[in-house]
């Protein structure tokens, strides 16, 4: 993909973020209260991104995806379903789902001149990534039993809206 194309599934693919930690924050409002704070900081981030991804896009003078706002009910949709399985479920999916994150982020990494200033700028939005992850596998602890499910499911979902975000 070009660089370009990066940006449009980048940008996607973080609003579908904003709405995977919005659902995960309906339910821990009811169930998990202590978490909110967490969530609301991580949805924060991804909300960032989002728009940082978005200016990346307009300097090139290239579209966002269409359809975007899929992405957000689609990651609302799945953050409300993980989100009922409970709390360790939110911390598998949101683990699994930024080790992704960051494994493309380090292939979009390898295309750039690291003297640009879209390379600082993913890389701090890799930080960020990452801190998620290490949140995520903390709150998921050790030994979840439904951890390989929530894993592939998590898979499935943030593969399929890269795939998707890539065509539209």
């Amino acid at each position: 993909m070009n660089i370009k194309t990066e940006l449009k599934v980048m940008h996607a693919c973080e609003l579908g973020a904003v709405g995977v930690y919005r659902g995960h924050k309906c339910v821990a409002r009811y169930f998990f209260r202590t978490n909110l704070a967490e969530l609301d900081s991580m949805r924060f981030h991804e909300k960032s991104h989002a728009e940082i991804f978005k200016n990346e896009l307009l300097k090139r003078d290239t579209r966002t995806c269409y359809a975007v706002q899929f992405f957000f009910w689609g990651g609302l949709f799945y953050g409300v379903f993980i989100g009922l399985f409970g709390l360790k479920s939110i911390g598998a999916s949101t683990s699994t789902i930024e080790s992704i994150v960051v494994h493309e982020l380090d292939k979009v990494l390898e295309k750039l001149d690291v003297r640009s200033s879209l390379y600082a700028t993913i890389k701090e939005v890799q930080l960020e990534e990452l801190e998620h992850k290490d949140s995520g596998k903390e709150l998921a602890g050790e030994n979840f039993w439904l951890s390989g499910f929530i894993s592939r499911i998590a898979k499935v979902g943030a593969y399929s809206a890269k795939n998707l975000a890539s065509i539209l």
